[in-house]
């Protein structure tokens, strides 16, 4: 399972939303390369970035950021926010993006969507953002007359990498995972899931492995990080079957957070 430390950018500078209300925006680092090699000087090998820009305004405005991280550092970046025609996926591709997240579009533009996952095999996600039982769009401003089972039925087939499943209504609000919404979504299809939304400490992650979801190839995590409620750094010789969430904050750490897991992606 991978753990995604998340990148928002807003503005060229790496932010954290509450509820997807970019009213309530903290800023937490003003330059995301630096944030990107704090990450990965800490042991992460994989990034979750966002262009809140683009998701809300759907251009590209934070391109050059997401080139600075590939050219500087060796993460592994999964990318969305604005990703609109096969000409953005084409340049995020080019630039070494490994994984292009399309949200809005994926619900808007079917022939768009299945064309870039038709060029691009597992190197598509979706963005299926859920907003009171409802999918939200372009920045989560807006909600879809379509029902989530409908959607699912009709992507199922596609040679998805995974749907990233966030509860906005949690996201960035630090009050745990809502394992009720993945298990609703996971029943009805076979295709790799991420959790986003609600992750407030180390505790939210031990029992997400610990639940052993088949379907769950990672998940995101925000705010958590940037206000050091879940550390940087985890213990040596993890094992989930052992620990406690209360032992395992008894013990020093001495391993970067990415180890909490053990990482079994295919084709990152």
């Amino acid at each position: 399972m991978i753990l995604f430390p998340a990148i928002d950018l807003k503005d060229g500078k790496c932010v954290r939303l509450i509820q997807g209300d970019f009213t309530q925006s903290t800023t937490y680092n003003e330059s995301p390369l630096e944030q990107a090699k704090i990450f990965e000087d800490s042991g992460v090998e994989y990034l979750h970035c966002v262009d809140l820009d683009g998701a809300l305004k759907g251009n590209f405005e934070n391109i050059k950021s997401i080139e600075q991280i590939k050219k500087n550092t060796n993460l592994k970046i999964q990318f969305g926010g604005g990703v609109r025609n096969i000409e953005r996926v084409e340049r995020l591709i080019n630039i070494g993006v490994n994984n292009v997240i399309i949200g809005t579009s994926a619900f808007e533009n079917k022939t768009f969507f299945e064309k870039s996952v038709c060029n691009y095999p597992n190197r598509i996600s979706i963005a299926l953002d859920i907003k009171q039982n409802q999918i939200a769009t372009k920045g989560w401003k807006e909600v879809k007359d379509l029902q989530i089972s409908d959607f699912l039925k009709r992507i199922e087939d596609l040679n998805i990498n995974s749907i990233i499943i966030t509860d906005v209504m949690r996201d960035g609000m630090k009050q745990g995972i809502n394992f009720e919404m993945l298990e609703n979504i996971m029943v009805q299809t076979k295709i790799d899931c991420v959790a986003s939304g609600g992750v407030s400490n180390i505790s939210d992650l031990i029992n997400i492995k610990k639940k052993n979801y088949s379907q769950i190839k990672g998940v995101i995590v925000g705010k958590a990080i940037y206000e050091n409620k879940i550390p940087m750094a985890v213990t040596s010789n993890f094992n989930l079957n052992n620990f406690s969430s209360s032992k395992l904050l008894e013990k020093p750490f001495k391993r970067t957070i990415s180890r909490l897991f053990e990482l079994t992606s295919k084709n990152y």
